[in-house]
């Protein structure tokens, strides 16, 4: 991500079409930064809040992850504010890691419904070998099928923490419960027929 200090007041950032951000981390005072809001769009999806990267400022390199984005309360999509944390060399990071289901339309065409149980997993890595999520295709799943926290595929240098026995996705079978009519103890009522009824006179 192309990052640069900011030196100009926060209405002046944002009318250019950025969003202004800070950097911290250990043994470093605080750097105020702005970046170009597709830029950070783009990174957000890439790296999420898990994964580490690597900014220049000026003339010295950091290895970041983004702490946090603050988003504009009616419009999601609209930046805020962000906040990079620099991590070393070495260090060990835990996060949760969101799980994506894929495919899940395949399966729900017939009577079976595909039910997220977990929507995270803890994780432990060392800095570099972060994932932004799992994508988990259940196209192929049947009935009674269940996907557990051990059952996902790690990347080289992760490390599952959380419970192996974790349910993340169940495969169950769509019932359909025909609905009660309740029964009243009230007589019927029903429109009057008029029986024997005189012709009117010419």
């Amino acid at each position: 991500m192309k990052v640069e200090k900011r030196t100009e007041r926060l209405r002046i950032v944002r009318a250019d079409k950025k969003t202004p951000g800070v950097l911290f981390g250990k043994a470093m005072d605080p750097v105020s930064l702005q970046v170009d809001e597709q830029e950070l769009h783009t990174c957000l999806r890439e790296y999420g809040h898990t994964k580490t990267f690597k900014i220049k400022v000026g003339t010295k390199t950091h290895q970041v992850y983004i702490k946090e984005i603050q988003r504009d309360i009616i419009n999601s999509h609209y930046f805020l504010n962000f906040k990079l944390v620099k991590v070393a060399a070495g260090d060990t990071m835990r996060a949760s890691v969101n799980v994506n289901i894929i495919g899940k339309e395949n399966i729900q065409e017939s009577r079976f419904e595909v039910r997220n149980q977990a929507d995270t997993v803890e994780l432990e890595y060392i800095v570099g070998s972060g994932i932004s999520h799992f994508d988990v295709d259940v196209s192929s799943l049947k009935i009674g099928d269940t996907i557990y926290a051990k059952d996902l595929e790690l990347p080289k240098g992760i490390e599952l923490i959380d419970d192996p026995e974790k349910i993340i996705i169940s495969i169950n079978e769509i019932t359909f419960i025909p609905e009660e009519v309740e029964e009243s103890d009230e007589p019927e009522l029903t429109e009057p027929e008029l029986v024997g009824a005189k012709k009117e006179e010419e």
